[in-house]
């Protein structure tokens, strides 16, 4: 039998037509797995589970750990993985066809981490949607101008599991597991596998599609929610400023992602007293919520470009 060389981590809740199109999507092969863990859905599972029996290379669990979430499930998935690299995957998005010759050259590289170029669909219209944009941005920068500042940028800004390939002894030596929560669980995961990832490299070519639709944590926006992002930003904000170089710091603009969290506030009509409690909290830890680099207006009109057509989508969604 071959020694498995790739698992694949994938969290699922409701959602059995999609993982069934996201598992057609992954080749049948010895040396891949498919780890699954339900998050307890609430939906008839009985075709589905036929479907997945059906495949070799599929194990499917119960996030049994009185925990709901992603986050959980992945933690439970990464218990049982067999493989010496992990992709990790959401059960409504899909791999692209012949993602799997991109990925085998680097299995036999040193490479701790190896971010590829996402894409992006709307599941509603079948268009490309917008959530895509600015990770690959990242990839593609860092791949066609090697330098600190790209790698810093890509490595701290491309924050989400999908499309990238984890060697998965980063993640067992350093102890790094997802944040058991309801949103945001990934973020710090990522950010502590960038950082203790010490040899990196990007490719261009496109390897996986996230999808936009529905009512998906992305797209929900409450108090709770967004508070508990908050928590999980200043979180991060402390890590790197513990651990990065000041320039390294710098490049990873995490002032901008404390700014973009005031402007939410903003925009959900959340009013002056939740504001006002955001930068209190800000205050308290030391966090910069403003980037000198946003006064390029070239730099200004990027992000607002990004950030925009982010939040129409979103709206779209509600």
């Amino acid at each position: 039998m071959s020694k498995i060389q790739l698992s694949i981590v994938i969290p699922h809740y409701n959602t059995p037509a999609s993982l069934e199109k996201l598992i057609n999507s992954i080749p049948e092969k010895d040396e891949i797995e498919a780890v699954i863990v339900d998050d307890n859905s609430t939906v008839d599972l009985s075709g589905c589970r036929q479907f997945l029996d059906q495949r070799k290379n599929v194990r499917f669990y119960k996030n049994d750990s009185g925990v709901k979430g992603a986050g959980a499930s992945r933690n439970i998935a990464l218990q049982h993985i067999k493989g010496e690299w992990i992709l990790f995957a959401d059960a409504d998005d899909f791999f692209i066809e012949g993602f799997y010759d991109q990925v085998t050259p680097y299995l036999s590289t040193d490479y701790d981490m190896v971010y590829f170029a996402p894409t992006s669909m709307d599941v509603e219209t079948g268009e490309t949607s917008s959530r895509h944009i600015m990770y690959m941005e990242l990839v593609e920068k860092y791949a066609k101008t090697p330098s600190l500042k790209y790698l810093t940028e890509m490595k701290y800004g491309f924050c989400t599991p999908w499309s990238k390939l984890i060697r998965a002894s980063v993640l067992k030596e350093h102890n790094i597991r997802f944040d058991q929560i309801m949103v945001s669980n990934d973020i710090m995961c990522m950010t502590k596998c960038a950082f203790y990832s010490r040899k990196v490299a990007a490719s261009g070519q496109t390897i996986y599609c996230v999808t936009r639709g529905g009512k998906t944590l992305t797209s929900i926006k409450d108090e709770k929610r967004f508070d508990t992002r908050v928590d999980v930003l200043v979180q991060r904000y402390m890590f790197l400023k513990k651990n990065l170089s000041n320039k390294e710091f710098r490049y990873a603009h995490i002032d901008r992602l404390a700014l973009s969290r005031l402007v939410d506030v903003w925009i959900e009509h959340w009013g002056l007293a939740k504001f006002i409690s955001v930068l209190k909290l800000y205050h308290r830890n030391g966090i910069r919520y403003f980037d000198i680099g946003l006064l390029n207006p070239i730099t200004l009109f990027r992000k607002a470009r990004i950030q925009i057509s982010w939040w129409m989508d979103i709206k779209k969604h509600r």
